[in-house]
């Protein structure tokens, strides 16, 4: 299992208070990175009640698991934080972390008392397989996540945006670590945690936020962040990390997502990727780099 305790030693709260809000405040943002950043805190802003969901489960009271949770939980409420404070400085109008959390949390019951239902039958049910499935999907999420911090710090013209994101991507790259050795672990061997993780993918892969938005919002967003050929660019890496799990090989949940979202996009925003070679080897990592919009 992955260290923990190196983990936690190197966890902090995000360093924003010492950012250049006066400069934050002359760049500006756009209305585009505006409509982006209300997003990542609603996203970021739900991770409180997340932590409620699984700490209840019997199979989340393992020390290193509770431990790991505890932590993750503290360094993303400080991330919706920070996002929400730079919008106020730029002069966008926000609510606090906590009254956005609830309001999205209320719109979003019926589908949150569902996958609450699934996932206590699940881990009551197949514990072993569960904690597998959390790991797969949180090392999914969290590399998703990671991406998309990564590309608004490259794109903004705004440098206290830049340097905010990139601190918070460095974090989820280390959520990811633990989560991604987690899952190989985890299901290394486990032909029933195999089986479960493949099935729960294929069927219900959705990228986070899923259920405080809509599919089309959802779509739209990650069009903004990831345009044309970088959404099949950066989902892709998702499929190829999670194909190199034991037992998930060949899947590709991640494209199909990509695939399945087209239509929901303005013409405009939509892209076909090249057929595969004839030999059925797919394109290299950043082979769509050059179709960055």
């Amino acid at each position: 299992m992955p260290d923990i305790q190196q983990h936690l030693a190197s966890s902090h709260k995000v360093e924003f208070d010492d950012l250049d809000w006066g400069l934050a405040r002359q760049v500006g943002l756009s209305a585009r990175e505006v409509e982006m950043l209300q997003y990542f805190a609603d996203i970021e802003s739900q991770t409180v009640f997340y932590m409620l969901e699984v700490a209840k489960l019997e199979v989340a009271r393992q020390p290193e698991l509770l431990a790991f949770l505890t932590m993750w939980n503290y360094e993303e409420y400080f991330h919706s934080h920070a996002i929400s404070r730079l919008l106020r400085e730029c002069g966008a109008e926000t609510p606090p972390p906590m009254a956005r959390a609830t309001s999205l949390r209320a719109k979003a019951r019926l589908r949150a008392r569902v996958e609450d239902l699934v996932q206590v039958t699940l881990a009551r049910t197949m514990p072993r397989a569960f904690v597998a499935l959390w790991m797969t999907w949180g090392a999914a999420q969290e590399l998703l996540t990671t991406q998309a911090y990564e590309d608004v710090a490259r794109s903004t013209r705004n440098p206290v945006l830049a340097e905010l994101f990139r601190r918070i991507a460095k974090q989820a790259r280390r959520h990811f670590a633990y989560y991604y050795v987690s899952a190989r672990e985890r299901l290394d061997g486990d032909r029933a945690a195999q089986r479960l993780v493949r099935l729960i993918l294929e069927r219900n892969f959705n990228p986070v936020g899923s259920g405080l938005k809509t599919p089309a919002e959802q779509a739209t967003f990650l069009s903004h962040i990831f345009p044309g050929a970088r959404l099949f660019e950066a989902f892709g890496e998702v499929d190829d990390k999670l194909e190199a799990l034991p037992g998930l090989a060949g899947l590709r949940v991640a494209t199909a997502y990509c695939h399945k979202v087209q239509p929901m996009l303005a013409p405009d925003a939509r892209y076909t990727p090249p057929p595969a070679p004839a030999d059925g080897v797919r394109a290299a990592p950043g082979a769509f780099a050059s179709s960055r919009a």
